[in-house]
This record gives structure tokens, C-alpha cells and sequence, in this order.
């Protein structure tokens, strides 16, 4: 016990070194504008930029990585915020209540609350991934198939909380989202689905792709409106950044919650923020005492959100670390990362091939 103390306090010291924490600014602040540009997932940064950590130390190549990533998964709520289309999946639910709050002139609140929530469900998981990684990993180890099922038939359930003014188009929806998700080589009989020739769809529809148009895509047809005039539009900026005591103490239950949340589905291999960010946000609606916020702009569906998708990064890191099992895509560029830098992820974890 000791000696893995001592091991982890040289490991906190060394990673606030003067070089290490300038390289943790510049890649937060990469991965932020690699984030909030619709199209490049979190996945896709850290894929884009791993051969510039080759030369690097490996503890300062590994920081890089992980900046790129906690930042790109905040950097899609800025998108999601201002022009209501999320710049990764992670930040779908963000960009529900965010851009209501744009509407109503108070998008530096919404900004405020997204960065404030994003660091403390960080924060909170980097804590759970330092301590207790063996724990969660065991917990993770029990998922099975059955485990899974109950997950998928809950997530699909959150339609119903988020569908607000009708369910009916909510279950439609839902309906039409399984249907696209048929699209592509079947898993088990690899079989082609949907596929009308097309050898692009061999892995089904990108997610990023179909929900970024899907955002995007109504903002067109809004636009494309004769009667444009009418349409809400955005009203002038007229708030400061910053929330008051009251709204810290609405906003902290929900953070907490979120990043459980967020942590518990991050364990899961194949999981991944875009679910856990939906969860949070039907969590953050069903214990509300303001209900009749939601759909309108609502900071507790904006922390909600941002709190369980940034938890979902220290959380995807427990397996790959712990298991040698990546917890989502953006996990197995990093577990790739490790292995080039010399440590190979898993229960058998190898030292150091270099210094």
C-alpha cells in the first residue's frame, strides 16, 4: 500500500512539471477547438494528432492525448450552444435546453454552466479512475449480455422523458433511429442490411454525420421558411458569465448524479458519452423541481449533460487501463497511444520500453 502511494504521488508530481502543464494547456485548447467544429469528433482528434506525441516523453505524450480528449468532449457543447448543432454525439443533449437559453439572449450563462459542469464531472472521474479503478473494473466485469439488454431497452425508455410535448413523435423517432441503425454489414450473420450497393455503408451510418444533420438539417428548414420573420430568433446577449450561490446549489445535485451516471456507463465497453449525456439530461428532468423549465432552457438539463459526458472520459479509462478492453472509440486510439509509448494496458501491464 506504500509503495503504490508512493508511486502515485511521483506520478502527481510528475505530471505538474512546468513542460507537462504547458502541454496540457495547448492540447485542452486544441481538443476544445477540435470539439466545437461540427464534424471532428473526439475520436478523430486524438487519431489526427497521436504521431505528434511520438517524439515526446511518454508521460507528456499521454497528457497531450488526454487534454485533446477531456477538451474535445466540452468543445462540442459550444456548437450545440450557440448554433444548435453539436459539435460531437456527446453534446446532443446539451444543445436541447443550451440553445433554448441562446434564444433568451443568456448564452454566456448556458456557456458558464456547460464549462462549470464539464470540469466538475471531470474532475470527479479522474478521481475515480486515480482511486478506485480496480473496484469499478470488477463492476465492469459483471456486465454481461443480459446486463447490456436492460441498458439498451433503459436508454431507448429516455425517449419518452425527453419527448416533452409528444410522445407520439418521440416513439417515431425512436423507431426511425433503430431503423437506421439496422443500415450495414449485420454483426452476427454479416449479412448485408440496407445496404442499396453501397460499399460506404459497410459500417452503418456515422453517428457524428447523422446527428450533426440531424441538427443541422432543421435549422435549414426553419431558414428555408417563407414566413422567417416570425421565427424566434436569438436576443441580444444581455447576461455576464458566471451563476449565482442559488443556481450553484440548484445545479450541484444534478452534477453529482451525472457523473455517477456518467462513470457507470464510461466502465462499460461500447457505452460512450453520446448515451450517457442523454441519460444525464432525462435524470437531470425526472428529479427537477422545475419541470416546466425543460424545453424552454434549462441549466440543470445543460449540467445534466455536460457533467455525464465529461465523467464518461476518466470512466472509459478504467477497463482500457485496468482490462486491456477500450471503453469507447476514443479509448482505442489511447490504448493504441499507450502501446506505442511502451505500456502495454491490462492486467499484465508492462514497464516502460523507454525513459
Amino acid at each position: 500500500m506504500t509503495d503504490t502511494l508512493a508511486l502515485m504521488g511521483a506520478g502527481f508530481v510528475h505530471a505538474i512539471a512546468p513542460v507537462n502543464l504547458l502541454a496540457m494547456l495547448l492540447s485542452t485548447i486544441v481538443g476544445i477547438t477540435i470539439g466545437c467544429l461540427p464534424g471532428l469528433s473526439a475520436a478523430m482528434g486524438v487519431a489526427l494528432l497521436l504521431p505528434v506525441t511520438f517524439g515526446m516523453d511518454p508521460a507528456t505524450g499521454l497528457i497531450v492525448l488526454g487534454g485533446i480528449y477531456c477538451g474535445a468532449i466540452f468543445g462540442g457543447s459550444i456548437s450545440a450552444i450557440l448554433i444548435h448543432t453539436p459539435g460531437t454525439p456527446a453534446s446532443a443533449a446539451t444543445a436541447i435546453e443550451g440553445y433554448q437559453l441562446t434564444l433568451r439572449g443568456k448564452a454566456a450563462k448556458a456557456l458558464f454552466t456547460a464549462c462549470f459542469a464539464s470540469f466538475c464531472g471531470g474532475l470527479l472521474s479522474c478521481i475515480s479512475l486515480y482511486f478506485f479503478s480496480p473496484l469499478l473494473a470488477q463492476l465492469a466485469m459483471k456486465f454481461k449480455s443480459p446486463e447490456y439488454f436492460w441498458l439498451s431497452l433503459f436508454g431507448l425508455t429516455i425517449i419518452a422523458g425527453v419527448s416533452s410535448k409528444s410522445i407520439i413523435k418521440g416513439l417515431i423517432s425512436g423507431v426511425l433511429g433503430l431503423l437506421i441503425s439496422t443500415i450495414g454489414m449485420d454483426p452476427m450473420e454479416g449479412v448485408p442490411r440496407f445496404m442499396f450497393g453501397q460499399s460506404t455503408l459497410y459500417n452503418g451510418v456515422n453517428t457524428t454525420c447523422a446527428l450533426i444533420g440531424l441538427f443541422s438539417m432543421s435549422q435549414v428548414l426553419i431558414l428555408a421558411e417563407k414566413r422567417i420573420v416570425q421565427r424566434p430568433r436569438a436576443s441580444a446577449m444581455t447576461d455576464r458569465f458566471g451563476l449565482t450561490r442559488a443556481e450553484y446549489k440548484r445545479i450541484t445535485p444534478t452534477i453529482i448524479r451525472s457523473w455517477l451516471i456518467g462513470n457507470i456507463v464510461g466502465i462499460l465497453p461500447g457505452a460512450g458519452a453520446s448515451i450517457a449525456c442523454f441519460m444525464g439530461y432525462n435524470e437531470a428532468r425526472r428529479f427537477s423541481k422545475h419541470k416546466d423549465e425543460f424545453g424552454k432552457g434549462s441549466i440543470e438539463g445543460v449540467a445534466g449533460s455536460e457533467a455525464a459526458n465529461n465523467a464518461v472520459t476518466g470512466g472509459s479509462l478504467i477497463p482500457t487501463l485496468t482490462l486491456g478492453i477500450p471503453g469507447e472509440s476514443v479509448t482505442a486510439v489511447l490504448m493504441g497511444g499507450l502501446i506505442i509509448h511502451g505500456l502495454q494496458p491490462g492486467r499484465s501491464c508492462s514497464p516502460p520500453m523507454r525513459a
